[in-house]
């Protein structure tokens, strides 16, 4: 089942405790103070568990911008373009 890239900037927002509209691709770990590690694993997981794949370790380290994660679940075949 392909997912379209709204539906993953819904569970990313739920996730990062904050509003859809600062999901964008280019938006980083690092510019966001509720992306942290601890977040960041819960974000593997819920992806993992919606999207019905589970990630490797280095598609996981390489999750560092909504762009990047766009990337890799496209790759997986699973988010619409």
């Amino acid at each position: 089942m392909t997912n379209t890239p709204e539906e993953l900037s819904a569970l990313m927002s739920e996730v990062l405790r904050t509003t859809r509209d600062r999901i964008t691709p280019d938006l980083a770990i690092h510019k966001i103070d509720t992306w942290n590690s601890l977040t960041h694993i819960e974000l593997v997981v819920t992806i993992e568990e919606r999207f019905g794949i589970q990630l490797t370790e280095d598609e996981i380290v390489g999750m560092t911008t909504v762009g990047e994660i766009q990337r890799i679940l496209r790759a997986r075949g699973v988010l619409a373009p």
